[in-house]
């Protein structure tokens, strides 16, 4: 198939059903690739917004057949049944592509039908694809941020190099292990542990907003740029993170001891990394890093391992897009912090 399958209001089966005539259109993207029971739960959301919408699924296996499902979307706001990298995916290709009108961004429902789901937490969308159905009907649309690398990469959740960049890669065998029985977001967890053993951290240089934060003198953990509150599959990177105020949060952490970068591996599962030496949280809008000896880093963006770099920059883009949010998750621009 070359060109993403389309269903008017089409169930697993692939048959055509008669959707209630409405003024509102969506247009369901779902993984050509997903299992039995995620299509169990995109016929229910089918169903749901069927019954107040016009509705059409389409299924890619291909970033051509997606930009065809795109392309061919007409007035029709975009469903993502997925996780994290399904919505990368979908912004990547709305972003890109299209010359995005300030006045009118692109509307977004997600379904949160992955098996880590960061942005939908950090969104505060539920899991239960029903009560995210209901958000995508009566949820208000929110303008929500993105994050740029230097070379138009987009990252919607995170983007992070150091011992989070060398857990996901450690964290692969074991999270495709554990996902057979549910536990795959573990895997993430056992991967900073092992990251932690294995590397003693990365002299780099930082700077935040234009101002130096790490001069290249002291080994570095991670460094890692915000958009949401967690990376892995839960997590906790960033919990005061908002996907949609304005701006991104920075985690800095340095590493001394064998001991200590243990210790942030299983501290970064609960989120109370401000209780270790050596982390350092801000915000900002710019992060520019480089080597301090010349070696390369890898990086890790929304949870795809890109190949190693000697240097990184990472930019926020305000409201690339609007997202249908809960009621209580409208997200004001937070206040310039300054950098500490």
């Amino acid at each position: 198939m070359t060109e993403g399958s389309f269903t008017e209001t089409g169930g697993p089966s692939g048959g055509v059903y008669a959707a209630p005539m409405s003024e509102r259109e969506f247009l369901m993207i779902v993984n050509e690739e997903a299992g039995t029971s995620d299509e169990q739960r995109v016929e229910q959301v089918r169903r749901l917004l069927a019954a107040q919408a016009d509705v059409k699924v389409a299924r890619t296996g291909s970033i051509d057949e997606l930009q065809h499902a795109l392309d061919n979307r007409g007035s029709a706001e975009v469903v993502v049944c997925g996780g994290d990298g399904s919505l990368h995916a979908v912004v990547t290709a709305l972003c890109l592509v299209y010359e995005l009108d300030e006045d009118d961004l692109p509307a977004l429902g997600l379904i949160p039908l992955g098996t880590g789901n960061d942005f939908a937490r950090a969104a505060g969308i539920p899991e239960d694809p029903e009560e995210a159905a209901r958000i995508v009907l009566e949820g208000p649309l929110q303008p929500i941020d993105i994050i740029r690398d230097a070379d138009d990469f987009i990252v919607v959740n995170a983007v992070h190099v150091g011992t989070g960049d060398r857990a996901g890669r450690e964290a692969k065998p074991w999270k495709d292990r554990l996902g057979t029985i549910g536990l795959g977001p573990l895997g993430y967890v056992i991967g900073s542990v092992i990251a932690g053993f294995r590397k003693d951290g990365w002299k780099l240089v930082v700077e935040v907003d234009g101002e130096v934060v790490a001069d290249g003198s002291t080994r570095l953990m991670q460094v890692a740029m915000a958009n949401g509150t967690s990376i892995g599959g839960g997590a906790a990177l960033a919990p005061e993170a908002e996907p949609g105020d304005g701006r991104a949060d920075v985690v800095i952490a340095e590493s001394r001891t064998r001991l200590e970068r243990v210790q942030y591996a299983l501290h970064l599962k609960s989120g109370d990394l401000d209780r270790l030496n050596g982390v350092r949280r801000m915000t900002g809008a710019h992060v520019r890093l480089r080597s301090a000896t010349g070696s390369s880093f890898g990086v890790n963006a929304d949870g795809e391992l890109l190949d190693p770099v000697t240097e990184a920059e990472w930019t926020l883009q305000r409201a690339a897009y609007r997202l249908h949010l809960p009621e209580e998750a409208d997200s004001q621009p937070r206040a310039s912090e300054p950098v500490r």
